[in-house]
């Protein structure tokens, strides 16, 4: 049967500032990784109208501020133009960062076939798609920048064939976001809903459920090396097949600037050279892997390492070397953040002779006889007793 399809979109956040891009970057190379991350509102258009979809959801935060961004709002409208100019019908959802005050003039600028949800109420909109299917596409937008109360019982009257539900909250209250409509994942499965479009979490989740389908398509943009801004980022597209059923949504990169948490194992290096080799060996692989991207890398030396005492003596010149490297190797991107955490690599045996806390620890483990203390428990206790005491000792 022939397939329609829709894109899913959430977390915009266009007009917030980059957060916590450091002191390692130059000012020409803080405002060009500034100006590379609003170009990812463009590709979401691009996604749009290359995969032919029929209609587009936001589901909340599309601005970062209820204080709209001009600028961002000018992005937003000339991209919503050439969606509906293509036939693209827009529904958006409002969240806790752009909640849909009354005193909001932005909307009287929206083209026609752009849909805003309400506040307080859950509005429904019937959608034809070319292969006969009719979706209902439903949401509910918030009118504060806090929402206490579950949204999700709002959905409980619908009926009739596939609906999609727009909904900004926070399922199970996850911790690292505000926990805003929160909800479950029951609640969510209970309501007359086959695929649930939220927003609010930048991890991007995909979750079947018994009618369909509920997912967090992430964020469109990374913003910082935290570790739910780090990796791809972009849109979900969803197939509807002409029976109305759902196919798995598939993930769409947009982000053109691209955060990473890149932990590097010093284990092998002995001297601060090699640990400035291993670094830049990193750096490379990963500037290989992905060429269409400006890098922002969060480098961490890790493991345990003869050179540990070396490194830590000279990191800030191994730092600024390595920075300046990697210039050449990211062209737009660049290493803004790095730290040592290396530990040194002992010898458990020549431990045992010194007059030290570890040593003292490791000669009573000798002399403990007792029966649950097996060989086995013995090398494991050791090793843990090296890894955490060594710096100590």
């Amino acid at each position: 049967m022939a397939s329609a399809r829709f894109l899913h979109a959430a977390d915009l956040h266009l007009g917030a500032p980059l957060q916590s891009l450091g002191g390692l970057l130059s000012p020409a190379a803080h405002d060009r990784i500034v100006s590379l991350s609003r170009t990812s509102f463009g590709r979401l258009v691009e996604v749009a109208l290359r995969e032919r979809v029929e209609f587009v959801v936001f589901a909340g935060d599309v601005f970062d501020s209820s204080e709209r961004d001009p600028s961002a709002q000018r992005r937003v409208i000339l991209g919503l133009r050439k969606l509906t100019e293509a036939g693209i019908r827009v529904f958006i959802a409002h969240g806790n960062h752009d909640p849909l005050l009354a005193q909001w003039k932005g909307r009287s600028e929206l083209p026609s076939g752009v849909e805003v949800f309400p506040v307080g109420e859950v509005a429904s909109h019937r959608v034809g798609l070319s292969n006969g299917v009719e979706v209902q596409v439903a949401g509910v937008s918030y009118g504060a920048t806090a929402e206490s109360n579950n949204l999700v019982p709002l959905f409980s009257g619908l009926s009739g064939g596939p609906v999609v539900g727009v909904l900004h909250t926070n399922v199970g209250g996850i911790g690292a976001h505000g926990n805003y409509a929160p909800c479950s994942a029951a609640d969510l499965m209970a309501a007359p809903v086959n695929y649930w479009a939220l927003g609010h979490i930048h991890d991007r989740q995909v979750h079947a459920t018994p009618k369909g389908f509920w997912a967090y398509p992430g964020n469109l943009q990374g913003r910082s090396t935290k570790a739910t801004e780090c990796g791809p980022k972009g849109v979900l597209v969803v197939d509807i097949d002409g029976g109305g059923g759902l196919a798995e949504p598939q993930f769409h990169e947009c982000d053109v600037v691209r955060f990473l948490r890149l932990d590097v194992d010093m284990s092998s290096a002995e001297d601060e050279q090699q640990a400035r080799d291993l670094v830049m060996r990193a750096v490379e692989q990963e500037a290989d892997a992905q060429p269409n991207h400006a890098l922002l890398l969060r480098v961490e030396l890790v493991g345990a390492s003869s050179a540990a005492a070396t490194i830590l003596k000279g990191f800030d010149s191994l730092r600024n070397d390595v920075v300046h490297e990697a210039e050449q190797v990211l062209g737009d991107g660049a290493i803004i953040k790095m730290r040592n955490s290396c530990r040194p690599a002992l010898d458990a045996v020549a431990e045992r002779q010194r007059e030290t806390l570890l040593g003292s620890v490791l000669n009573r483990l000798d002399s403990d006889d007792r029966e649950e203390l097996t060989p086995e428990v013995r090398v494991q206790v050791e090793a843990l007793l090296v890894e955490r005491l060594a710096v100590g000792s």
